[in-house]
């Protein structure tokens, strides 16, 4: 699985900033999730984004790559989230994509169909979100927790 998403990090020009880096357009993004994939969170679950900070790494027009993947992008951002912060629990809808934990540790709330629970999350590990996930992240820790988000956005995504 890591080597997965190793190739994924390369893939999005990250580890080789060179060429690569050049065919990525930035796309500045302070939202974390879509305000229409946000739900009412259950209990214990986070219904508010706080403390968070979110950087744009780039992005790669994927029509060029793939002809039936015409109007998606692979977006690539940091997202550091600061002790006491959260991301609010919302549902991923047609943007599949994995956050790999850099640093730190979170509590993701998590229900993939059997209920919500609660899930300890730590660095190098990888979270994959499809579609249907309902989930959300909590820094429960002294400590920022900052991890790669690599996903599969419409181009017109903020």
């Amino acid at each position: 699985m890591r080597a997965t998403v190793l190739s994924l990090i390369t893939l999005a020009g990250l580890l080789l900033p060179s060429a690569a880096t050049l065919a990525h357009r930035n796309h500045s993004s302070q939202s974390v999730t879509p305000a229409s994939e946000q739900h009412q969170a259950p209990r214990h679950a986070p219904s508010t984004t706080e403390k968070v900070k979110v950087e744009s790494l780039g992005s790669l027009d994927l029509s060029r790559e793939f002809t039936a993947l015409q109007g998606r992008m692979l977006r690539t951002r940091r997202i550091t989230i600061a002790p006491g912060g959260s991301v609010a629990w919302h549902q991923h809808q047609q943007r599949p994509g994995v956050a790999y934990l850099l640093n730190g540790s979170l509590v993701e709330i998590r229900d993939d169909g059997t209920g919500p629970r609660a899930i300890q999350r730590k660095a190098g590990e990888a979270v994959f979100e499809s579609t249907g996930v309902l989930h959300g992240w909590r820094n429960d820790s002294d400590q920022p927790a900052t991890a790669v988000v690599i996903d599969l956005v419409p181009q017109t995504q903020p």
